[in-house]
């Protein structure tokens, strides 16, 4: 019997379907042959982006995520060692000067 997969409340660090979607193709990795499932990516991104959000510790994720701490924390040390959240920070400032929400002169270095 397998568990039913539910919908959890979204919490408002969570990526919009949209904004997910802009965002897996850089996402992608390749997988590996472990036999489990693979976990999520959308709750890994939400899952980070919670923690990093609100502050808490990585054991503090709520636990209505679909995917635990660990996993969530294993990603971020991964995507931040191999530059992976680097890419994805470029690539949204890209878009976000395209559609002129950026405001160069408000910018300091």
């Amino acid at each position: 019997m397998h568990a039913q997969k539910q919908k959890r409340k979204a919490y408002p660090s969570d990526l919009t379907p949209k904004q997910f979607k802009l965002l897996a193709p850089l996402l992608a990795t390749r997988r590996r042959a472990t036999g489990r499932p693979r976990a999520d990516l959308k709750e890994i991104i939400d899952g980070i982006l919670y923690v990093l959000s609100t502050g808490c510790r990585w054991n503090d994720l709520p636990h209505d995520f679909m995917v635990s701490d660990s996993t969530c924390y294993r990603y971020f040390q991964l995507w931040s060692k191999t530059g992976k959240l680097k890419k994805i920070f470029e690539f949204l400032k890209l878009q976000a000067n395209r559609k002129n929400y950026l405001h160069w002169r408000n910018a300091y270095l």
